[in-house]
């Protein structure tokens, strides 16, 4: 970004999509996680932690090996639409004593 109001803006968008995932996130942990719902949902976030721990050091490595930000933005993209299809496959009405 040219100013820092720009950088401000995007950076506020980014957050609030992201929480914007949370309630629905943590809801399904308790769909699915009934009486467990603490190792569902502490599991989830051990996963998202793990997934932030890689991919912060995946992420610099990537555009140091093909030189480019370009692929940042395609592998962010194909994540997302991975997780988007894995979001519609989920049955919270199977609950996690039936797994």
């Amino acid at each position: 970004m040219d100013s820092v109001e720009g950088a401000i803006l995007f950076l506020s968008l980014a957050i609030f999509g992201a929480d914007m995932t949370l309630p629905s996130s943590w809801a399904f942990c308790v769909d699915i996680g009934k009486e467990h719902s603490g190792a569902v949902s502490g599991t989830m976030n051990m996963a998202g932690n793990i997934g932030a721990f890689l991919t912060a050091l995946a992420f610099p490595y990537l555009q140091s090996w093909t030189e480019s930000t370009t692929p940042f933005f395609v592998v962010g993209a194909l994540l997302n639409s991975i997780a988007i299809l894995m979001w519609y496959n989920m049955k919270p009405q199977r609950h996690f004593s039936t797994y």
